[in-house]
C-alpha cells in the first residue's frame, strides 16, 4: 500500500494497481485482496490503494504508475446503498471502514475512481470490477436520480468491465497485456465499441437500445427479463445493447469450477487489516471466523442481484479445501472455538448440484426454487451435513454455526437437516427470511408461501426442545417492494402481532440496479403487461413501522419525519406554520 513497501521487496514499479472503496484486509471476502493474491500468485507485483480521496489524483500515485493495468471497485457494497438508506438519508457509518466511519467513498466510487485514474495516469488501461459495475453494465434505473442510466461503461473512461467474480479475467488482462495482446473476447468482460465498427463475433441477444428504453420504462422490465434468462446456467451467448457513444457488447459469463475455487481460497491471506489503516473494521471483525463454501445462488428472487452477478450456477468448494481453511482459522492463538459461519448467498445451497446438466441448458426459469424446487437439483443436504460434521472435529473446534441465511423450503426437503442445525449449529437465533406474509408479494418475489416458513419453524423449534434448548428464529423482511398496497403491509403486521414479534430486521426495499424488481419499479408494470402498485415515501415509512410494530397497523397517519410543519396560535390568536424540530433522542 506504500512507496515504502514496495522498497522493502525490492520494486521500482507495481505491474497492477488496485484501487478500492474498501479499507484493506486481507480476507477471501475482501475482493481487492482476492484479486491481488490471484496476480501475486500468477507473478505479478500488485498495490492497492484503499478509500483514497478522490478529490484530486495525490492518492492515486503513491506507488507511481503501473506497468500493466489499473483495476477499480467501489468495493463489497454498491457505493449508493453504503452511503443511503432507503429513504435516501445519509448513512454516517460504514462497516468496510476504519472505525467505522461513513461518508468515506464518493457516490457510483467506480465512476469516480476511474475517471482520476484516468487523469493520474493518461493511456493507462482502466478496469472496473466489482458488484457496482456489474450490475450496471446494461441501461439500468437510479433510484437516486429517479432516472434512466446508461451503461456505467458509458459514463466511465474505462477500457472494460469484469462482471461476476473476477479472478481468472484479471489473470487473463495481465497476461494479454504482458504480451502486448488485446482485451477483446474475454469471457466475464463487456466493453464499448463504436457504432461504426463492425461488431466481432456473433451477438445471441440484442437489448433494447437505451433511447427506446428512456422513452418507454417498460422495456426496461423487457430487457431485465431477458437478462434473468441470460442468467441460466447453460446460456453461454453474447449480449450487446446499442448507444448514441456507442455499443456495450458483453462477452459469456466467465464460467467457475470446484477446482478453481478451491485455488484460490489456499492462498495465503492473513486476515487481518493492512497496519495502514487507523482503527478497526467491523466487516472484517464479521467474518474473520467465517469460511465461504459457495458461490452463486439458483433461487432468483426477484429483487437480488446475486444471479446477475454470480451467476444461478452453484460451485462449491471440494470439503477438503474448506476443512484445510477451518484447520487453519484453528491455530491461531486468537481462536475461541467458534466457527461463526460455513456458507455463501445461501448457506444450504452448498452442494445443491445440478443433477443433470443438459437439462439446464434449454431451461427458461428463471428461478430454480420458484414456484417449485426443480427436481434436477440436489436437495438431499448429505454434502452439507458431513461437511459440518467433519469441521466440528477438527482440533480446537467446539461449534460450528450457519449464520449466512437458509432458505427454509430448500431445508423442508430434508427434515433431518432442520433438525441437525436446531440442535448442533444454531447459536439461539437463526436467520430466515420469509420476506413478506402476503400470497400476492411473495409471488412477485418468488418467494414459497409463508406457511412453508411455519413449517420449517414447528420443526425447528421442536427438535431445540427435544434437546433441552431454547431456539428462536429471526425473520428478515421486505417492507414497501413494488406491488405491496396497504393490505399487505396490514397483513404481514396482523402476523407479526399475532406472533408476538417486533422486527429489528426490516429492510424498506431498495430498487437495486440488475434485478427485475428494480425495473417494475421504475416501470409500474410487470413483464405481462400487468399495472404494478409502487409505494410513494410516505407508504414506504408507513409500511416499515408496520413490520417494527412502531405504530398501530390501522392508523393513517402519515409516519413521522425530522421535521414537520404544524399549525401553532400566537398570542394574538392568529395562525402562522412553522416548523418543528424534534429533540434529538427523538429522531
Amino acid at each position: 500500500m506504500t512507496r515504502e513497501e514496495m522498497t522493502a521487496r525490492g520494486w521500482t514499479e507495481l505491474d497492477v494497481l488496485l484501487i478500492t472503496g474498501d479499507a484493506y484486509f486481507d480476507h477471501p471476502s475482501h475482493g481487492a485482496a482476492v484479486i491481488g493474491r490471484v496476480l501475486e500468485n500468477a507473478g505479478y507485483r500488485v498495490g492497492i490503494v484503499a478509500r483514497p480521496d478522490w478529490r484530486s489524483t495525490d492518492n492515486f500515485t503513491v506507488m507511481g504508475r503501473p506497468a500493466l493495468f489499473a483495476g477499480v471497485t467501489a468495493g463489497a457494497v454498491d457505493s449508493l446503498l453504503n452511503n443511503f438508506t432507503a429513504d435516501l438519508s445519509r448513512r454516517r457509518n460504514d462497516a468496510y471502514a476504519p472505525g467505522n466511519k461513513g461518508m468515506g467513498r464518493p457516490n457510483m466510487a467506480t465512476l469516480v475512481y476511474s475517471n482520476r485514474v484516468v487523469e493520474a495516469f493518461p493511456g493507462l488501461p482502466v478496469i472496473m470490477g466489482g458488484i457496482e459495475a456489474s450490475t450496471r453494465r446494461f441501461a439500468y434505473w437510479d433510484y437516486h436520480k429517479r432516472a434512466m442510466r446508461r451503461s456505467i461503461l458509458v459514463d466511465a473512461r474505462a477500457d472494460l468491465l469484469v462482471f461476476g467474480p473476477g479472478e481468472s479475467q484479471a489473470t487473463t488482462i495481465a497476461h494479454r497485456l504482458a504480451s502486448g495482446g488485446d482485451l477483446a473476447g474475454i469471457p466475464g468482460t463487456a466493453r464499448l465499441v463504436n457504432n461504426s465498427d463492425p461488431t466481432p463475433g456473433q451477438v445471441d441477444l440484442v437489448l433494447p437500445n437505451f433511447e427506446d428504453i428512456v422513452a418507454d420504462s417498460r422495456l426496461l422490465v423487457s430487457q431485465a427479463s431477458s437478462l434473468e434468462r441470460a442468467c441460466v446456467p447453460g446460456f453461454r451467448s453474447r449480449i450487446s445493447q446499442v448507444y448514441q457513444e456507442g455499443t456495450v457488447i458483453c462477452e459469456a459469463a466467465a464460467a467457475q469450477t470446484t477446482e478453481d475455487l478451491d485455488r484460490i481460497f489456499a492462498l495465503p491471506f492473513n486476515r487481518e487489516i493492512h497496519p495502514l489503516h487507523d482503527g478497526p473494521v467491523k466487516a472484517l471483525e464479521t467474518v474473520r471466523w467465517s469460511v465461504i463454501s459457495h458461490r452463486g445462488c439458483p433461487g432468483g428472487c426477484s429483487f437480488c442481484a446475486i444471479g446477475f452477478h454470480q451467476g444461478r450456477d452453484v460451485v462449491s468448494r471440494s470439503p477438503a479445501s474448506v476443512l484445510a481453511e477451518i484447520e487453519q482459522l484453528s491455530r491461531r492463538p486468537d481462536f475461541r472455538g467458534t466457527i461463526s459461519d460455513v456458507g455463501g448467498p445461501t448457506a444450504n445451497a452448498y452442494g445443491a448440484a445440478r443433477i443433470n446438466r443438459k437439462t439446464c441448458d434449454s431451461c427458461k426459469r428463471p428461478s430454480c426454487f420458484f414456484p417449485s424446487i426443480c427436481k434436477n437439483i440436489k436437495t438431499d443436504h448429505r454434502a452439507l451435513t458431513d461437511l459440518l460434521e467433519s469441521a466440528t472435529k477438527v482440533p480446537g473446534v467446539k461449534r460450528v454455526l450457519l449464520a449466512s441465511g437458509i432458505r427454509h423450503d430448500l431445508a423442508l426437503k430434508d427434515k433431518s437437516f432442520i433438525e441437525r442445525v436446531a440442535t448442533r449449529h444454531t447459536g439461539g437465533h437463526l436467520k430466515v427470511a420469509p420476506e413478506h406474509v402476503s400470497p400476492s408479494v411473495l409471488k412477485l418475489m418468488r418467494k414459497p408461501p409463508i406457511g412453508s416458513l411455519e413449517e420449517f419453524e414447528r420443526i425447528f423449534v421442536a427438535a431445540g426442545k427435544k434437546s433441552g434448548l431454547e431456539q428462536y428464529l429471526v425473520p428478515y423482511m421486505i417492507a414497501a417492494f413494488p406491488g405491496c398496497e396497504r393490505a399487505d403491509a396490514d397483513r404481514a403486521g396482523a402476523w407479526l402481532e399475532k406472533r408476538g414479534q417486533r422486527l429489528a430486521q426490516v429492510q424498506t426495499y431498495i430498487p437495486l440496479p440488475g434485478t427485475l424488481a428494480a425495473a417494475w419499479h421504475a416501470a409500474g408494470f410487470t413483464e405481462d403487461g400487468d399495472p404494478l402498485y409502487v409505494a410513494d415515501l410516505a407508504e414506504r415509512r408507513r409500511q416499515k413501522a408496520i413490520l417494527t410494530g412502531n405504530r398501530r397497523r390501522n392508523s393513517d397517519r402519515t409516519p413521522r419525519t425530522s421535521r414537520r410543519t404544524y399549525r401553532r396560535r400566537n398570542k394574538a390568536g392568529s395562525a402562522r406554520d412553522r416548523t418543528y424540530r424534534p429533540p434529538r433522542r427523538n429522531r
